[in-house]
């Protein structure tokens, strides 16, 4: 038997096996219900799902996408694969799920996590999991990617009117994203789907770099968030800080050592081991084990899956 997970983030999808090595895994174009809508998510789905069983079907497979948090939008993503030819068994999940799954399986912890988007969730010692931000780029995803971007245009914005020191931000984000004068980013930005803005964070590590205070600070906060997030999602979980296996992922934390760095010191300073770091790819074999556990009625891989989202 082999099993496939896919994991549909906000700019990427990856999709793997499990066991490890039981087929090849690849990459597919990343759709996402709350911004593609419904139906377009689910024929994204089923052309990565296509071209992942060119060599044979799983036995069962688990999607985690970032934007499914409720049954009725996972009801509707598995009704519209069935309509769209995929008829192995498959169950749609929140993409934390899948992360949780890569840094969580072995038990009790922490993981942070940083892309598009940002979350925290913790095991608990009985299994369940406990999950704080990642609530939306309108809302939440604090000291993600996005956020960043966000941060350090709206202080570019602030110093454009006179309401916050000058920065280097203004020039260097104005043409990062081809905007016709400074006042015009936010009308740019707005336009722009959340992994679009979120691709722009080289521009302010790079103002940051060459010591703009204003780009270091928008860092820190966001570093200061992802630390307020994993707190709460540790005392939710009823965990005590000393000693406690912390993980970080995501593509934010791949992409700048120094920013995981920075959260990774908060998080020691409260007693926590260092985190370890997820591989980019974890979050995909994550799902594929979800599925292989949720196909068997193993725990906790099962009730994680029919949780559908945290």
């Amino acid at each position: 038997m082999a099993f496939l997970g896919l994991d549909v983030g906000g700019s990427k999808c990856r999709f793997e096996w499990w066991p490890r090595g039981a087929a090849a895994g690849g990459d597919g174009r990343s759709v996402q219900p709350a911004v593609h809508g419904v139906d377009a998510a689910a024929e994204g789905l089923a052309a990565v799902l296509r071209e992942a069983v060119r060599d044979g079907a799983p036995t069962a497979a688990v999607c985690a996408l970032a934007g499914v948090g409720d049954a009725a939008t996972s009801t509707a993503l598995v009704d519209g694969l069935r309509a769209r030819g995929i008829a192995f068994p498959v169950a749609v999940v929140g993409d934390v799920l899948a992360a949780a799954a890569a840094a969580l399986a072995a038990g009790p912890g922490v993981l942070v996590w940083a892309g598009t988007g940002s979350f925290a969730v913790a095991r608990a010692v009985d299994g369940s999991l406990w999950r704080v931000g990642g609530r939306g780029y309108l809302l939440g995803d604090q000291g993600s990617g996005y956020d960043l971007v966000r941060r350090a245009a709206r202080a570019a914005l602030l110093a454009v009117d006179g309401l916050a020191p000058a920065t280097a931000l203004v020039d260097a984000l104005t043409a990062a994203f081809a905007a016709p004068s400074p006042q015009r980013l936010g009308a740019v930005l707005q336009r722009l789907a959340p992994g679009e803005v979120a691709a722009r964070l080289g521009t302010v590590l790079g103002v940051a770099a060459r010591g703009d205070a204003v780009a270091r600070q928008a860092l820190a906060e966001g570093a200061a968030d992802l630390d307020a997030l994993t707190d709460a999602a540790v005392r939710k979980a009823g965990l005590a800080w000393r000693g406690l296996a912390t993980a970080a992922g995501g593509g934010v934390f791949d992409a700048v050592p120094d920013y995981l760095g920075a959260v990774g010191a908060r998080l020691t300073a409260r007693g926590a081991a260092a985190p370890v770091l997820v591989a980019p790819r974890a979050a995909a074999v994550g799902a594929a084990w979800l599925a292989d556990g949720w196909h068997r009625g193993q725990s906790p891989q099962k009730e994680w899956v029919d949780r559908v989202a945290l």
